[in-house]
């Protein structure tokens, strides 16, 4: 049977708006086989959005992804169409941007971990959620939602 167990933590207790922080990771594989394992952001569509709402204005040439094909992976860049203003009009980015946005972790074999880390830049202050995480094991094509609930406080400078 495939499981996984993923511990987060944050590595400073506080984080100020504008400047990076990390979220360190563990990932383990509690099955008996090896994995070979990618972690991506997953997309929080559906927190806070309806999309029966009829007010949910989309832009379609700043929320059309750029996107390239490396190894067979492919990977969407927001932000880059031509006629851009260099805005991103998204609901999951108002409150932190995700450097990391994808992450090989390799092989993982059964009963072993490994450890990673994802940065990300808080967009304004006060409570904050880290988004959500999906995990694809490479080796049987399956992909794994990973839901939390952690939190971060950022401030402003001062």
């Amino acid at each position: 049977a495939d499981a996984f167990r993923i511990d987060m933590s944050l590595t400073a207790a506080s984080c100020v708006v504008g400047a990076p922080f990390v979220v360190s990771l563990r990932v383990l594989n509690l099955s008996t086989s090896p994995k070979d394992l990618m972690l991506l952001m997953a997309k929080d569509e559906e927190k806070g959005h309806n999309p029966s709402t009829p007010n949910t204005k989309q832009h379609a040439s700043v929320n059309t992804a750029v996107v390239s094909e490396v190894n067979g992976y492919t990977f969407g860049i927001w932000g880059l169409s031509g006629d851009d203003d260099g805005t991103t009009r998204h609901n999951r980015d108002h409150e932190l941007l995700a450097v990391d946005a994808a992450l090989l972790l390799g092989e993982v074999k059964g009963q072993h971990s490994v450890d990673a880390e994802l940065r990300f830049v808080p967009l304004r202050e006060g409570t904050l959620d880290v988004p959500n995480l999906k995990l694809y094991d490479k080796t049987e094509g399956k992909w794994y939602n990973c839901q939390h609930r952690l939190q971060l406080v950022a401030a402003t400078k001062g």
